[in-house]
């Protein structure tokens, strides 16, 4: 800290205050003691800087910078004699990214710096206060590991919606998930600039971290604004698995209300408060070790969706296929576990054989707006949008589990009067295999929602490689996706 005074200002009565010198490092840096180490990455570049948010004692200033030497500087902060609280600290850039922040004392990284928030800078008459202050790069951390809620200081109140979630799976019953959620302002605005906040929990009520058992989500809040016009999009991943939807904040309230917190899939009941999940169902239509199927795993893929609905308690099941690329004639059906089930929107309900069939498509030719074999399958071939179908399940019954992570089985079922696509809940099925290559395969593969499926006649395992029924990113031969067409 520096401070100058001279007889022209003086005499002049010029305004004192404050001017910040930064000195910028990454994490990595300050955490291993390597002091004012170049940055060589883009992203940590002091010169991308353009201005600075700073919060003393409850008033915010933006201040432009300007280079110092080495280092950067800010406009002077004009400021009367007193003593001012210096909270939040951070540096954008000129598209009012965050760059740059100073944590706080009791944070993650607050240990990293020599001076962390909170602290205090004192101001006398007519005299420039030159303060040092480091600030550390943010790269991909998460404003909790800085010490804030958020990177936007201009929101003020936070509402808190403290989840936890069950699991459920056949053999292992239910426990508690791990949580990861990601907050963004609508459900077009998803990336990496429009987040505003993320945090994650364990769920392990035997840990000595007792703050990592619940995740508490934090809403912005304009308390002029009625809760019920405020709405934010959510990303949660629930033992990896990812559920997303739209939380009014008038229903945070009344959550916080009922129950004071929220509490998924409780004993196992399917509900999901506002929140659905989506897979990618992908088939290969020939059964047996014949050799004969191409392995693209593109005759049939729908997309699933499920949710639970908020006042009724209903499950639904959204279906909307994506390809289809197979000549032969299919039925599309899944199946419930028991009987006793009221079920809407479907085509043929059965429950004859002491378990519910439900179809849905009773030919697959019919779940396109095109009839053609081949739909988004072939590069320059026929397109078309899915016939989405919309399947309701109404007070089932009491015995009846929903698996949150992994709801589905999908086989293939061939019969002597033809072939069924078969989804199935609770494990009813053995699912069908094939074997290629000296390899044993399912016909029925699921996937994560953003999945991209390979086009006619291209062996999957070129593309994601031999795990591909768990490995769901492309590794090679990406020109062989059917999204890449030209």
């Amino acid at each position: 800290m520096y401070s100058c005074q001279d007889e022209e200002s003086t005499s002049q009565e010029e305004q004192g205050g404050v001017e910040f010198l930064f000195d910028g490092d990454r994490v990595s840096n300050a955490k291993s003691g390597i002091a004012n180490a170049k940055n060589d990455a883009e992203s940590c570049d002091m010169a991308l800087a353009s201005y600075a948010i700073i919060e003393m004692s409850g008033e915010t200033y933006e201040i432009d910078l300007k280079a110092w030497g080495e280092s950067y500087k800010t406009d002077l902060i004009e400021l009367g004699p007193g003593t001012y609280q210096v909270t939040n600290v951070q540096l954008f850039d000129a598209d009012d990214h965050p760059l740059y922040a100073t944590p706080m004392a009791e944070s993650e990284f607050g240990p990293f710096v020599s001076q962390a928030l909170p602290f205090d800078v004192t101001v006398e008459n007519y005299r420039k206060i030159e303060y040092d202050l480091e600030v550390l790069c943010i790269e991909e951390f998460t404003p909790p590991q800085f010490g804030f809620v958020f990177w936007d200081v201009t929101i003020k109140e936070v509402k808190n919606l403290c989840v936890f979630a069950n699991f459920c799976e056949p053999d292992a019953g239910h426990a508690v998930a791990s949580l990861e959620a990601f907050i963004y302002p609508n459900e077009e605005s998803t990336s990496d600039e429009d987040l505003i906040w993320t945090g994650s929990a364990d769920g392990d009520y035997d840990s000595e971290n007792p703050d990592n058992e619940l995740l508490c989500l934090k809403f912005p809040y304009d308390p002029s604004i009625p809760t019920e016009d405020q709405s934010f999009y959510i990303e949660l991943f629930v033992n990896g698995v990812l559920f997303q939807g739209t939380m009014p904040l008038d229903r945070v309230d009344m959550i916080n209300a009922e129950d004071g917190y929220l509490h998924l899939n409780e004993n196992c009941d399917g509900d999901f408060d506002i929140l659905s999940n989506s897979f990618n169902i992908a088939w290969e239509d020939l059964n047996g070790d014949g050799g004969t199927n191409d392995c693209d795993y593109n005759d049939f893929i729908v997309k699933t969706t499920t949710s639970t609905d908020i006042t009724t308690g209903d499950l639904i099941f959204e279906f909307e296929p994506i390809a289809r690329g197979g000549g032969y004639d299919h039925a599309f059906k899944f199946w419930l576990p028991g009987t006793g089930y009221s079920v809407t929107g479907a085509s043929l309900v059965d429950d004859s054989s002491g378990n519910t069939m439900i179809e849905v498509y009773p030919d697959t030719h019919q779940a396109f707006s095109s009839t053609n074999d081949f739909v988004n399958t072939k590069c320059n071939g026929a397109t078309g949008t899915g016939n989405i179908v919309t399947v309701t399940v109404q007070n089932p019954p009491s015995n009846f589990t929903y698996y949150l992570l992994n709801p589905f089985d999908a086989n293939l079922n061939v019969t002597g009067g033809g072939s069924t696509y078969d989804l199935t809940l609770g494990n009813l099925f053995t699912s069908s295999t094939f074997i290629k290559d000296g390899q044993e395969m399912k016909n029925g593969l699921i996937t994560t929602g953003d999945w991209e499926w390979v086009v006619d006649g291209v062996d999957i395992r070129t593309v994601y490689g031999p795990n591909f029924d768990s490995n769901f990113t492309p590794i090679s031969n990406l020109g062989s996706l059917w999204m890449n067409c030209p």
